[in-house]
């Protein structure tokens, strides 16, 4: 995500994550009036790093500053399943980690953006 590496974000994201956020763009542009896109052509937008994948990122890197997790914080291993991690994510000066749920999917681990920061 630093080196806005888009397509490579996506790949690394769970099932979950990729399906909410097409779900939330397609939201999005309809909500803004514009003509519907597929949610289909949303989703390939995402994974070529296309026009509606890179808007999206660049809003989120408003609000998230990468530098921030990765040399800012420690990182720690958490609880580890069969299926399921958890990845510990303290920022200087924080009282509590950040806890990265990691899913197995597809044979690799899978970031759980969604599962980890939206509220459910």
């Amino acid at each position: 995500m630093k080196s806005r590496d888009y397509p490579a974000t996506w790949r690394v994201l769970t099932a979950k994550s990729r399906d909410t956020i097409v779900s939330e763009t397609y939201d999005a542009i309809r909500n803004a009036g514009d003509p519907p896109v597929p949610m289909d052509r949303i989703r390939d937008d995402f994974a070529g790093g296309g026009p509606m994948c890179r808007q999206y990122w660049e809003g989120f890197l408003r609000r998230f500053n990468p530098d921030d997790a990765l040399e800012k914080s420690r990182w720690e291993m958490g609880m580890v399943g069969k299926d399921r991690a958890e990845v510990l994510i303290t920022r200087q000066g924080a009282d509590r980690p950040a806890v990265l749920k990691m899913f197995l999917e597809d044979g690799g681990w899978r970031a759980g953006l969604v599962e980890t920061f939206w509220s459910h």
